[in-house]
């Protein structure tokens, strides 16, 4: 059986998610001080089917604990923060699904998106998401706008880089978490 690999670990240059130089520090004091710094250098390279298999084959939903030969086995955040080296405090989701109305209004409020932009991504996904790709597309553009954007004059040219701005971090911060959780997983299927 093949075994989990310690050895390779996501670094910066082969993430695929577009980063901002180290020199843009309104960008990394922002992510720095999310707490998920960590993720940037996290995550395995290998996963062996057949542990994960066998692993599937011992949970119980009821008691959410591992049934091993010997004994019950639990995973805490404890653990989590421990393998990913990230904060286990403070809430991260609400305790409920968004509704489409939420949805829309975070997509085009904290990452601004546009409306047209953001119907048609409710349509495609069917309730209040954004697939992968739609939102690194995004970040991308979010992030080229921030390059490009002078240093503002007016006080209204101040107020619409800060939001820009702030829409590129919390893009970047929501593809690390969802390539941590659900994208690496994805492309190791394959």
């Amino acid at each position: 059986m093949k075994g989990i690999s310690h050895g390779k670990k996501l670094s910066l240059k082969n993430l695929t998610i577009l980063q901002p130089c180290e020199q843009n520090q309104w960008f990394w004091d922002e992510v720095n001080m999310s707490g998920l710094t960590p993720l940037l250098a996290s995550g395995y390279e290998n996963i062996s089917h057949g542990f994960v298999c066998a692993m599937s084959d011992r949970w119980h939903e009821e008691t959410n604990n591992f049934h091993l030969p010997v004994g019950e086995m639990t995973i805490t955040l404890d653990d989590v923060a421990c393998l990913l080296g990230i904060s286990i405090t403070g809430r991260l989701l609400p305790d409920r699904e968004l509704t489409r109305e939420e949805g829309l209004e975070m997509m085009q409020v904290d990452l601004l998106f546009t409306a047209e932009a953001t119907a048609k991504e409710m349509i495609k996904q069917g309730a209040a998401h954004v697939s992968f790709g739609v939102l690194k597309k995004h970040y991308k553009e979010l992030l080229n706008m921030c390059n490009q954007l002078l240093e503002p004059d007016t006080h209204e040219e101040q107020d619409e880089r800060a939001q820009v701005k702030l829409a590129c971090i919390k893009a970047f911060l929501l593809l690390l978490l969802g390539w941590t959780i659900f994208f690496r997983q994805e492309q190791q299927k394959h």
